[in-house]
């Protein structure tokens, strides 16, 4: 029986890395035309919920040649950094994963802040920046940040996220506050007392001091909430 020696190991795999190589090549090439068709896809714009994405690598070209059309999934959400676009020629169809950039003009934080933070408008600045792999809303204007508290440590240059940052109650639990109700075309005031503390926009419990009847409110401003019986805002 013949036996490899070490030596005799070594040269086997020095003689087929350049093998190996090659296919591993041949496996995450494509040609010209197949790139240019990707290229054109990405120049014409490829956006989602108000974010553009750049190409950064294709993992694995198709086993392929020549054009091929390009699309996002109908199943993409939010913005992953990494996942697969599908290509198709003719009838055949591949999945191509691929890395991306989603840029956007976002409100980002100038400095490092702690948790528990009020916003003002010179901790902020508007940048093109990278939000993918952000889960949750970013805004494009600083004015609606301004007076809300963060929920968690931010540093410099971290995209400001919706589940980054809480809206300080308008109203606390037990205030008294002017509950303004709509029926049709009339407005009617009265006084009730808030059941729990929320803020602008949040639906609460509030008391009617003249019926004692709980009703449910929208809270409006400091002190004033709002009851629609007609569908809306009168």
């Amino acid at each position: 029986m013949r036996h490899f020696t070490s030596h005799s190991a070594l040269l086997l795999i020095a003689l087929l890395l350049p093998t190996l190589a090659l296919s591993e090549q041949a496996d995450t090439s494509a040609d010209a035309t197949m790139q240019q068709s990707l290229t054109r896809f990405f120049k014409h714009g490829v956006t989602l919920h108000g974010a553009t994405a750049e190409l950064v690598a294709v993992r694995h070209w198709p086993d392929a040649s020549g054009s091929l059309r390009w699309s996002l999934p109908a199943s993409l959400r939010n913005h992953p950094s990494h996942f697969s676009l599908i290509a198709e020629q003719g009838n055949r169809r591949w999945y191509v994963p691929v890395q991306v950039r989603w840029m956007s003009s976002a409100i980002v934080i100038r400095q490092n802040i702690s948790a528990r933070s009020l916003l003002t408008r010179d901790m902020m600045t508007n940048r093109r920046t990278d939000i993918a792999d952000h889960h949750g809303a970013w805004w494009q204007n600083s004015s609606t940040l301004v007076g809300m508290r963060t929920t968690r440590p931010l540093a410099a240059g971290d995209v400001i996220l919706s589940s980054y940052v809480k809206q300080p109650p308008l109203v606390k639990r037990g205030d008294l506050v002017s509950i303004l109700l709509d029926v049709g075309g009339l407005h009617i005031r009265a006084e009730g007392k808030a059941m729990r503390s929320a803020g602008k926009g949040e639906s609460i419990p509030v008391r009617n001091l003249r019926s004692h009847e709980m009703i449910q409110a929208v809270v409006e401003q400091t002190g004033l909430v709002r009851v629609s019986l007609n569908g809306g805002r009168g």
